[in-house]
């Protein structure tokens, strides 16, 4: 990591996949990089995904492939005040990295693949990720889960090293 300064712990690297909306997953396919968002859920020192029982995810993620997982959990521009961009405006060396920048804060996770088969770790693996992006339809996941598992696939991806790094802007 180039920028130091920048780096985040390790508790700091869970609480940013934890808070994604979602994951890029990336991993080599042939000669080709396959790279998709998913929404995941992180368990300790797995990450959780679903899919369908046949296509890409099917092909790609298992038998411990490597998958490098990339999450944001906040990017935003300054929103600045008529003062206080004049004020940066009075040292034009700051603008770059003050006005015409992103604040951030992103995770990167190397990883190895596999498919879960246990059916209690696929159940409980649906049950965090329902409850991370649908937590208030929670009683009807019983019902939804004896309706579609076995048409679901669910990926677990071993933490194997982990990295953050944030941007945010001290308030002048």
């Amino acid at each position: 990591m180039r920028r130091v300064d920048r780096k985040l712990s390790d508790e700091k690297v869970c609480e940013i996949v934890d808070k994604c909306e979602y994951g890029t997953f990336s991993t080599i396919d042939g000669d080709e990089i396959f790279s998709i968002p998913l929404s995941l859920v992180r368990d300790g020192d797995f990450v959780y995904i679903h899919g369908a029982v046949a296509g890409s995810k099917k092909r790609l993620f298992g038998d411990g492939k490597e998958v490098t997982i990339v999450c944001v959990s906040y990017a935003k521009v300054p929103n600045l005040s008529d003062e206080e961009l004049n004020k940066f405006m009075q040292n034009p060396k700051s603008l770059g990295s003050n006005v015409f920048t992103t604040e951030f804060k992103s995770a990167i996770l190397k990883t190895l693949a596999y498919e879960v088969l246990d059916t209690t770790e696929k159940v409980r693996a649906l049950r965090l990720l329902c409850e991370k992006y649908t937590p208030k339809y929670m009683k009807a996941f019983d019902l939804a889960v004896s309706a579609s598992l076995e048409r679901t696939n669910i990926y677990k991806f071993e933490i194997i090293s982990m990295s953050a790094k944030a941007k945010i802007l001290k308030q002048i």
